[in-house]
């Protein structure tokens, strides 16, 4: 389960750099790294075992992103949608109505407190000092 979960991250992060143990790699190396770890440190059962984990990620990225996308087919498995909600689906910005199409507002970015003076016409440069002209003088 665990390098389902792996290969999954590797795919939609593909490079992205990551530390397994010591080494720093990009994501799309790491299931392959843990099947390694896991033959080194449990034998080829261990490994076969771990494997199952990778078939079943990419079959389940198959059959739900690549075929539905790029092959014009349908998607044969569905998240419940419970799941989706629970864990931030996509959101459908835009729906069609009778009268036309709304939008869906976008989600306000959290403000930082203030660590200064500040007016209605500040800029996020205005606290950090007066600045010097580099060169020149």
């Amino acid at each position: 389960m665990i390098l389902a979960l792996a290969y999954t991250y590797s795919q939609d992060n593909r490079r992205k750099k990551v530390n397994f143990f010591i080494v720093q790699l990009e994501a799309k190396w790491l299931p392959w790294a843990m099947l390694v770890a896991a033959l080194v440190l449990g034998g080829p059962y261990a490994m076969m075992y771990q494997g199952t984990g990778i078939i079943a990620a990419h079959l389940y990225d198959f059959l739900t992103r690549l075929y539905p996308i790029f092959g014009g087919g349908r998607n044969y498995i569905q998240t419940p949608k419970i799941i989706t909600r629970w864990f931030g689906g996509e959101v459908k910005r835009a729906q069609s109505k009778g009268f036309g199409t709304s939008f869906a507002p976008q989600a306000q970015q959290a403000t930082r407190p203030s660590n200064g003076f500040s007016t209605a016409f500040s800029s996020p440069w205005s606290s950090r000092g007066q600045g010097r002209r580099l060169g020149g003088d």
